[in-house]
């Protein structure tokens, strides 16, 4: 299926019209990756400081299912998961500098897990005779080496690592949206 197989409801000439959004949305995702980029420290700060305010919300979220769903048999657990959204989100927001610290962490703690899942997985398919074992090998591998430079990078150096991968994440959504609005300019 390509990025411009008719969608029910949506024909040639809607795509067309949606193309230059698209494409502008693009541009700008692109432009903001720039400045992440030559600007990473503040970039990871901002980072840090929007997912301080997603968890704040998801924890007064939580307490308001809580309190609508008083009868509810995981009633305690519902409430400690707000609290804990709320007071690690006005945490983050109080001292950002360290949320980006620990977002650096956890992605840290994240390629670790994934490397030994990785490797595991290469090790059973080279067992089983499989073809391209190596390359989940070698992605294990990487993952190893990123948390190990996390981990051993200080701790002014986390947020501009989280200032990078919210470059990386812009510059690939936005040089997906605007091959999206090329396909659709053709549609």
């Amino acid at each position: 299926m390509t990025a411009t197989a008719p969608l029910p409801g949506l024909s040639a000439s809607d795509r067309r019209h949606a193309a230059p959004w698209f494409i502008g949305e693009g541009v700008v995702l692109i432009l903001l990756a720039g400045l992440a980029i030559v600007l990473p420290g503040i970039a990871g700060l901002a980072g840090a400081l929007v997912f301080g305010w997603v968890l704040i919300l998801v924890g007064i979220m939580g307490f308001v299912s809580f309190l609508g769903a008083r009868g509810h048999t995981h009633s305690f657990w519902a409430a400690l998961s707000g609290l804990v959204a709320v007071v690690v989100g006005a945490l983050i927001l109080w001292h950002p500098f360290l949320g980006a610290i620990a977002l650096a962490i956890f992605i840290a703690a994240y390629l670790l897990i994934d490397a030994v899942a990785l490797i595991g997985m290469g090790m059973d398919q080279r067992k089983r005779g499989a073809k391209g074992w190596v390359w989940l090998i070698v992605s294990g591998a990487i993952d190893l080496v990123l948390a190990g430079v996390i981990l051993a990078m200080g701790p002014l150096s986390d947020a501009v690592l989280l200032g990078f991968v919210i470059a990386l994440d812009l510059f690939v959504a936005g040089t997906a949206l605007i091959t999206l609005g090329w396909a659709a300019r053709k549609a």
